[in-house]
């Protein structure tokens, strides 16, 4: 297979794209039977409380607060696949130190929340290089096509990631199914380091020396970007609230609906294969709609997509009842992510690609440990399901404010700037 780019051919004849491509699918079948295996964890093995649940929540969203400017930073000052290899490796010692203290007897909830922290931390700078590095591997014309491609596989690997977990938990325990991920973050080191496209050499000769001026630069840019701020603007909105949800639905299932492993895993495998399906679809309704209205019905579809789970009673029909809306919920947040992903990498300066990912990542993660800390305090406060039902109600606030953006008039997918530099004030050239 070449290893050049792809031009009007086939992504699937771009060696290099493939292993890349490769590399998020493995990561993200680990990641699934992670997501099974440590909210069980927490609730079955260690009898979290809800609040204790928000807080190991609350630890695994931290670092983009703390550490996505200057992953940003850093990620242009280099080359980005050494940067990401390094930190999946780093991501796998942290996740293999659950089995590992289990099968001392030593396994606990202050076990977990180290290893949320470090691994979030790692993860971080991996994905802000990864995501960063794609515009460099693909011509710009090819990147909605690509991010597709991701998205598709992101989603079947959760789907295939979650069965997998839900079987692997009841047979080997939720602990050490953990191993899976371990083995899948090696797997997917491997394959990024084999990619051999030259990446082009940072260039530095147009920002500040200093990282807290990069830094800078890149918050600036974002900022007064006018198509890039809109996006950031909706993309908080929308993080801000599903991380309310998100806290709060496995304990939900597990304590309240009465949900089995098997159960759970099953349920986000299927619910996984609507992101298939909403990155399948994607390009041809770009193509037909445009970018603003596909991003407008996906995030207007959203909030209905939460009321199966409020509606739903334990037992096999509720289980499809969510499913069902799990899967449409996926499909919407594939396309519309896609979407506003592939406009972003196109409009952005090539050498702002880390920084303006991490800023965006900064503020709209940001907001995540922040709704995790409320979504226990209202779980507990005022129920786990009126805090569901809020939150259901509060999707609506996504669409309102891409709506009331110019994104809304945007027809095509922009084209990739010409310039190379960013303006050194920190503003689009």
């Amino acid at each position: 297979m070449s290893t050049a780019p792809a031009g009007n051919g086939s992504l699937w004849r771009h060696g290099d794209f493939v292993r890349y491509w490769s590399a998020c699918a493995v990561d993200l079948v680990g990641s699934g039977v992670t997501s099974v295996a440590l909210p069980l964890i927490a609730v079955v093995s260690l009898h979290a409380s809800v609040w204790e649940v928000s807080l190991l929540t609350f630890a695994e969203r931290l670092p983009p607060l703390l550490v996505a400017l200057p992953a940003g930073a850093l990620a242009d000052r280099h080359r980005k696949r050494p940067v990401m290899v390094g930190a999946v490796l780093v991501t796998a010692a942290a996740y293999a130190a659950i089995p590992a203290a289990d099968a001392a007897g030593h396994l606990s909830l202050e076990v977990l929340f180290v290893v949320a922290l470090v691994s979030s931390t790692a993860s971080l700078f991996g994905s802000t290089a990864r995501i960063s590095y794609l515009p460099s591997l693909l011509p710009g014309e090819r990147l909605l096509e690509a991010n597709a491609k991701v998205g598709a596989v992101a989603s079947l690997a959760d789907s295939a990631g979650a069965q997998l977990g839900g079987a692997v938990v009841a047979v080997l325990g939720a602990a050490r199914a953990v191993y899976l991920d371990v083995a899948s973050y090696l797997a997917c080191a491997f394959l990024l380091g084999s990619i051999r496209t030259p990446e082009p050499a940072p260039d530095r000769a147009s920002g500040s020396s200093s990282l807290f001026g990069e830094m800078k630069q890149g918050l600036v840019y974002v900022v007064r970007h006018p198509t890039i701020r809109p996006l950031l603007l909706t993309g908080t909105a929308y993080t801000a609230v599903f991380a309310v949800l998100t806290t709060l639905w496995s304990v939900y299932l597990i304590r309240d609906l009465r949900y089995s492993p098997t159960a759970l895993g099953t349920l986000l495998s299927v619910a996984a294969l609507g992101g298939v399906a909403g990155a399948l679809a994607v390009r041809r309704l770009v193509d037909r709609y445009g970018p603003a209205r596909v991003m407008l019905t996906a995030l207007a579809i959203t909030p209905l997509t939460e009321v199966p789970l409020l509606l739903a009673a334990p037992g096999r029909a509720g289980q499809v009842f969510i499913a069902t809306g799990l899967f449409v919920q996926l499909a919407c947040a594939t396309a519309q992510g896609s979407t506003q992903r592939s406009i972003r990498q196109a409009v952005c300066e090539p050498g702002m690609q880390g920084r303006m990912l991490a800023t965006g990542q900064w503020i709209t993660y940001g907001t995540r440990p922040l709704a995790a800390l409320l979504a226990g305090a209202a779980g507990t406060w005022l129920g786990l399901w009126n805090t569901l039902a809020l939150g259901t109600a509060a999707l609506a606030l996504p669409y309102l404010v891409l709506l009331a953006s110019s994104i809304r008039s945007l027809h095509h997918v922009p084209a990739a700037p010409t310039a190379s530099r960013a303006h050194p004030e920190g503003e689009p050239t």
